[in-house]
C-alpha cells in the first residue's frame, strides 16, 4: 500500500460566476450613462475627458515650482547661467596669458573654476593661438567675446560652454580693446596695427575697417552705436572721434604729449576723460574737442581712471607709486593716497558709503585699503607673490567682497570687513590679463 501512488486532493471548487443576466449596481448605470453622451453603449476617449471634472487651479508655488522645473530640464548638473543670473550671483570672465578663458561663480562655495573655454577644439588647436587680451560677457544673452594677440576673435554660449562663431584670419592685428553692445548687436575693436574695427556681434563679420591711426597701437576704443559715434586712442598720443558708419574721422584731440593709456567716454554729455604714459589727464568735449579741465599731478603712466559722474568725482592709480582723487568739472586733486612702493595697477571706490573708502592694488603685491575723508589707509591686504594688477569689489553685498588677481597665476577671494582672504583660486597657468564682471 505504501507503493501506491497517493491521490491529490481535488481542489476546492470556484465560486459560481454571476449570472450573466445580472443586473450592475444603480449607481453604476447612472455613471455609464452620464458618460454615454451619444447613448451607443460605448464610452470613447472624448466622452470620458469631457465627463471629468475640471482640473483643480494650481496654486501660485505649485506653478512657480512647475516653471523652474522646465527651465532646468535641459541644464546639467550644476546650476544654469540663467539660474545664477537670477539668483544675483557674483560671475566673472577671466582671460590669460595662458590661451584660456574661465568661467567663475565667487558664490559657489568651493570657489572652483566653473569651466574652461578656449580648450582645443580637435584635440589640438584652439580658437585663440595667444594670449587673450581682453573679454566682454553679457549675462542676459549668455554670451562672451574674447579677443587675442593673435588677431583672433571669439563669441561664446557660456551657458553651453560652447564657441558660436569666430574671426580667425588675424588680417588686422593683435586685438587690444574692444567695447561690445549686445542688446544692438555690435562689437568695436583696436588692433595693435593702428586699426578700428566694427563688427556684428552675433556673427563676427565684419562690417567697417579703419585706417585709425597709421600704425600706431590702439589702446582705447568707445562707441555709442544709438549715435553711430566711436572714440579712438592710440600710442600716437592722439585721441580720435569717429563716424562709425561711414568710417570718418570727425576730429582729433592731441593735447597728450604720450601714449593715451586709458580712456572714458561719456557720448550723451559729450564728454571725454582721457589719460597718458606721461601722467597727463584731460577732460574734453567730444563734439569741439576743446579742454574743459586739466587734472595735475602725476608724473608717470595713469592706469585706469574710475569715475562717478552723479558726484562729479574721479580716482586714478598711477606707475608714480600714488593713486588720487579728483574733482571731475575744476580739475583740482582733492587728495592723494601715498603708501605703496610701486605702480598702482587698478582702484576701486565706494562713493555711495556713508563713509567713502577706495581700494587699491600695486606692483609691491599688496593690496591697500583707504578712508577717503583723510586719505588715509586704513589696511593692508598681502597674500600674492606678485604684482597684483587687477581688483574688482562688490560694496553692495554682505560682506563685502573683492577679487583680486595676480601676476602670479592666481586669484583671491577676500572678505573686506573681516580683511581675511576666504579663497585662493589657482586655475590659471599664465599672467591674467581681464576680469569681466
Amino acid at each position: 500500500k505504501d507503493d501506491e501512488p497517493s491521490t491529490p486532493p481535488l481542489p476546492e471548487e470556484a465560486p459560481e460566476a454571476a449570472d450573466a443576466g445580472d443586473e450592475a449596481p444603480e449607481e453604476a448605470k447612472i455613471a455609464f450613462d452620464e458618460l454615454d453622451t451619444n447613448h451607443d453603449g460605448v464610452i470613447d476617449l472624448q466622452e470620458f475627458a469631457e465627463g471629468m471634472p475640471p482640473p483643480k487651479p494650481k496654486t501660485a508655488g505649485e506653478l512657480r515650482k512647475e516653471a523652474e522645473e522646465k527651465e532646468t530640464k535641459y541644464w546639467i548638473s550644476w546650476a544654469s547661467m540663467e539660474k545664477r543670473v537670477k539668483q544675483k550671483r557674483w560671475l566673472a570672465l577671466s582671460t590669460s596669458e595662458d590661451m584660456t578663458v574661465k568661467l567663475w561663480d565667487f558664490d559657489d562655495k568651493k570657489n572652483t573654476f566653473r569651466a574652461t573655454l578656449n580648450g582645443p577644439l580637435d584635440g589640438e588647436h584652439r580658437v585663440h593661438e595667444a594670449s587673450i587680451r581682453v573679454g566682454a560677457i553679457d549675462f542676459q544673452s549668455h554670451s562672451a567675446i574674447t579677443a587675442a594677440m593673435d588677431g583672433t576673435l571669439a563669441l561664446w554660449d557660456i551657458e553651453a560652454m560652447e564657441v558660436k562663431n569666430s574671426f580667425l584670419t588675424g588680417k588686422y592685428g593683435p586685438m587690444l580693446c574692444l567695447d561690445a553692445d549686445f542688446a544692438r548687436n555690435r562689437l568695436i575693436t583696436g588692433t595693435a596695427e593702428g586699426m578700428m574695427c566694427v563688427w556684428d556681434a552675433q556673427r563676427l563679420s565684419l562690417l567697417k575697417a579703419i585706417q585709425g591711426h597709421d600704425g600706431a597701437k590702439i589702446t582705447v576704443v568707445k562707441a555709442d552705436f544709438d549715435q553711430g559715434r566711436g572714440l579712438s586712442g592710440a600710442q600716437d598720443g592722439r585721441l580720435r572721434v569717429w563716424d562709425i558708419e561711414t568710417g570718418d574721422c570727425v576730429g582729433t584731440f592731441d593735447s597728450h604729449g604720450d601714449f593715451v593709456s586709458f580712456g572714458l567716454a561719456d557720448f550723451d554729455q559729450g564728454r571725454v576723460l582721457s589719460a597718458a604714459d606721461d601722467g597727463s589727464m584731460f577732460l574734453w568735449n567730444l563734439d569741439t574737442r576743446k579742454q574743459l579741465a586739466v587734472y595735475e599731478g602725476h608724473d608717470d603712466r595713469i592706469n585706469v581712471i574710475r569715475a562717478d559722474t552723479e558726484r562729479g568725482l574721479a580716482i586714478t592709480a598711477s606707475d608714480d607709486e600714488t593713486a588720487r582723487v579728483w574733482e571731475v568739472s575744476s580739475g583740482r586733486c582733492r587728495g592723494t593716497l601715498a603708501g605703496h612702493a610701486q605702480a598702482v595697477r587698478d582702484v576701486q571706490a565706494d562713493w555711495a558709503a556713508e563713509v567713502q573708502v577706495a581700494i587699491t592694488c600695486s606692483d609691491d603685491r599688496t593690496i591697500r585699503m583707504w578712508e577717503l575723508a583723510t586719505f588715509t589707509c586704513t589696511g593692508v591686504l598681502e597674500g600674492h607673490q606678485n604684482r597684483v594688477n587687477i581688483i574688482r569689489a562688490r560694496f553692495d553685498r554682505e560682506p563685502r567682497m573683492m577679487v583680486s588677481c595676480s601676476t602670479d597665476y592666481t586669484m583671491r577671494l577676500w572678505n573686506l570687513d573681516t580683511m581675511d582672504c576666504e579663497e585662493v583660486m589657482c586655475a590659471h597657468s599664465g599672467k591674467i590679463v581681464s576680469l569681466a564682471t
